[in-house]
């Protein structure tokens, strides 16, 4: 792949550019370079020489008035073979909830100014804690979080990932510090009591990330879910590099 094409990709040219030059990459790799053309289309095979037709023996016209009767029989089966439905998610069977997600994801996004007493107190009179669960989530390795845009990066291709879960669920993920080591710490809404089992089955970042169940009797608890909502700095004594919100 030549420059001009790979520069209509920018964040996937830089992720690649940045992977390649790692030391323990080029151990293995060695200096990589881009191509400077289009190597040419292999050319296509020569044409098969047409086979010599026999002469029909007296018995092939019936065998062929045979097949063209098969024909419309096998096209009737095929026809009565439906597509079966499309088995339900669990999370549809699950008791009605009073809390509309999309309803919290409008408000979220439509308030802009005082927050805390418009969207924060809106999200606790609409949260139902019988139909919905909260979740505390921390990356587990942090200390690999050296270079902040690689770093929001890895967020974002998280929350990517995460788009199997749009109808069930809501995030916010906090980079957060000054410095390196960047820590990653985030908040998620899920439908039900668990989180959702097929997104641990589908979503590898998901065992990345420590996850803990978010206790709304604790009052500590309850506020820490409030400044990761409203984006609060400093957050636990540090301030946001990003914060990135799934809805």
């Amino acid at each position: 792949m030549i420059k001009s094409f790979t520069s209509e990709f920018p964040h996937v040219e830089r992720y690649f550019w940045t992977m390649v030059n790692q030391p323990n990459f080029k151990k293995i790799l060695g200096d990589v370079k881009q191509a400077t053309s289009v190597p040419p289309a292999p050319s296509k095979k020569p044409a098969a020489q047409p086979k010599e037709t026999k002469p029909k023996t007296k018995d092939e016209p019936k065998k062929e008035a045979k097949k063209e009767a098969e024909k419309p029989k096998a096209e009737a089966a095929d026809e009565e073979e439906a597509p079966k439905p499309k088995p339900k998610n669990p999370l549809d069977l699950l008791p009605p909830s009073k809390m509309v997600l999309d309803d919290w994801k409008r408000l979220y996004s439509n308030t802009k100014t005082n927050f805390r007493e418009v969207a924060t107190k809106g999200f606790w009179d609409m949260y139902d804690p019988e139909g919905y669960s909260l979740w505390f989530c921390e990356y587990k390795y942090n200390e690999e979080n050296t270079v902040s845009f690689v770093t929001m990066n890895k967020v974002g291709g998280f929350l990517q990932r995460m788009d199997l879960a749009r109808k069930y669920a809501f995030g916010k993920m906090l980079v957060i510090g000054k410095d390196p080591p960047f820590k990653v710490k985030g908040l998620w809404l899920f439908r039900g009591q668990e989180i959702p089992q097929f997104v641990m089955d589908e979503c590898y970042d998901m065992e990345l990330y420590e996850w803990k169940k978010v206790d709304i009797s604790d009052e500590a608890q309850k506020e820490r879910v409030n400044q990761m909502i409203e984006d609060t700095e400093p957050f636990e004594g540090e301030p946001l590099l990003d914060a990135k919100c799934f809805k």
